[in-house]
Order: C-alpha cells, then structure tokens, then sequence
C-alpha cells in the first residue's frame, strides 16, 4: 500500500523588541511548532481516511473472478485498486509476506498458516470469512469407489495442508488407512493400502489436468470449474473445508484494517455472491457467521 507522504514546513516567527530603557533587550520567546494552531490542510490532511490509498491485490487467475465480483463495489467506497496475477497459491502469500501486495486472495487460512510456519512470515485473514470450497475424488474412468482396481494411479496436492485433506478422503473411502498418531499425513503415513495404490504427489493446480491419464485424483472445486468440468461429479468428498475459510489475506498487522476489513464484508453482498457462483456453480458456499468455522 502506497501511502501519501505529507511534508510540513514550519517557520518559525520571532517577535522582538527594541527596548532601550536599563541598559537591556527584552526578547519575547520564540513560537515553538508545538504551540502553533494546525491549519485547514494540515488537518484535512491528517483526517484523510484509509479510503483513499491503493490496495494492491495479488492472485491467481481463479482468484481473479472474486476480486472482479468486488471490485466495483469496493472502490465504491473510495478505495483504489490494482490487481497482479500469479502463477501459484505460494507465490501470491510469498508477494503479500514481501509487501509486493497488500493483499491475497485465493487461499485459505490453514494453508496460510501453513505457509507461515514454513516460511517465517506473519500472514493473517481478515474478519468477517468469506467462503469455502471443497476437495473431491474424481475420476474419468471410474464411477465409484469399488470401480478402483489394484494398482490404480490417483493424484493428491503436494502442499503438507491439502495433501492430508486429500490422503483422508481417501482414508473414509477404505482405500487406505493413515497412521492414527499422525495430525497431518502425507503419503509416508499410509500404513495399509490394500490395493497397492500409486499416490502422486503434484501442485494442486495440476490434479485436474491429471483426470486424463491417472485412474482419479483429488481436485479442488475450483480447478475443477476452472477447467469446465462438473465440480459436483465427485466419487467422494472431505468432511472437514467449512472449517478451512477462504478470504481476505494481509500481513497480521493489517488484518483490522478498515480497508481489510470492507474489502472482507464485500463477500457479504449479493451481488458478488451471485458473480461468484456464475462463474464457479457448485464450488463455494458462504459463511453467514464466522462462528461455523471451528480453528
């Protein structure tokens, strides 16, 4: 965020008078900054609100269709927006922890405080949540579950956070079992896989171009309209998104923020809302209380 740099200049008045009786001067004292009264630019300036800096907001080009959703309604308020797409979700959390942007949009909050833990920064959401997504098992060549035969290929997210969401729903399919003792399992925790299936581990936004060549994949909703596919055509789905938020992500210092915060409650109209879900039906629901998310 840019912030406009106000440089006052002060002169100082020195009222002196010539006093000739006793052999002394007389000096009045010098007005000091302090004691002088703030003029009308100089107060305007100081009550210059948040609503007219430019918030940079970064993304992926799915990330985009909500931002587009917002934009109008939030520079309505007086803000100024630019918007940077990125190639990745870590890319655009890396370009929010540089200061690069001032905002991210795209991701939700445990694979932010995933990122966190990994990379030493400090990223946050801000207040009210917007919306969640979903992950599904989904498949071109099978049509349930017992369709799977020995030795199947099927594609999960490479990322620590989605890769366990992704490794559980196969865990609730009876497809494998996961150590017990582990919080967040990746493929070295599969402790029984009875049909000796091939996990593949890629970044997320590959999973569904995978459906074509692999016996099924774990897929996020969104790449899966993305794509022009059905994201409700899943075999199985996680029991576990609503409590993975989806929103507006700043550095922690900027998470109450007035323009973190009205660009957050912008998912709260209608208007978006309905944006959002032409472009993406079936993918998001969204929150109408924070309280339904337990961290």
């Amino acid at each position: 965020m840019k912030k406009r740099t106000l440089f006052l200049t002060l002169a100082a008045i020195a009222a002196i008078a010539g006093m000739t009786g006793c052999g002394k001067n007389d000096t009045a004292p010098k007005t000091t900054e302090a004691t002088q009264p703030a003029t009308a630019q100089e107060t305007a300036a100081v009550q210059e609100t948040e609503a007219s800096k430019k918030i940079v907001i970064g993304g992926t080009a799915i990330s985009k269709v909500y931002y587009d959703a917002i934009k109008d309604i939030f520079e309505a308020k007086g803000y100024e927006t630019e918007f940077k797409t990125f190639d990745a979700n870590p890319v655009v959390l890396e370009a929010c922890a540089s200061g690069e942007t001032d905002m991210a949009l795209g991701q939700h909050k445990k694979f932010v405080m995933s990122y966190n833990a990994n990379n030493g920064s400090a990223l946050d959401m801000a207040k009210p949540y917007a919306m969640y997504t979903g992950i599904g098992l989904y498949s071109e060549k099978h049509a349930s579950i017992s369709e799977f035969p020995d030795n199947a290929r099927i594609a999960v997210m490479n990322d620590a956070m989605n890769e366990d969401i992704a490794l559980r729903i196969l865990e609730q399919e009876g497809l494998i079992k996961l150590n017990a003792d582990q919080k967040q399992a990746t493929v070295a925790d599969i402790v029984e896989n009875p049909k000796n299936l091939e996990i593949i581990e890629m970044e997320q936004g590959q999973t569904v171009t995978a459906l074509t060549d692999l016996d099924g994949a774990c897929v996020f909703f969104t790449h899966m309209a993305a794509a022009g596919k059905d994201a409700s055509s899943y075999i199985a789905r996680d029991n576990s998104m609503i409590n993975y938020p989806m929103g507006v992500i700043v550095k922690e210092e900027n998470a109450a923020s007035d323009w973190a915060v009205a660009f957050a409650e912008c998912f709260k109209d209608k208007t978006v809302q309905e944006k959002i879900n032409k472009a993406f039906p079936n993918v998001f629901e969204f929150y109408t209380s924070d309280d339904q998310v337990k961290e």
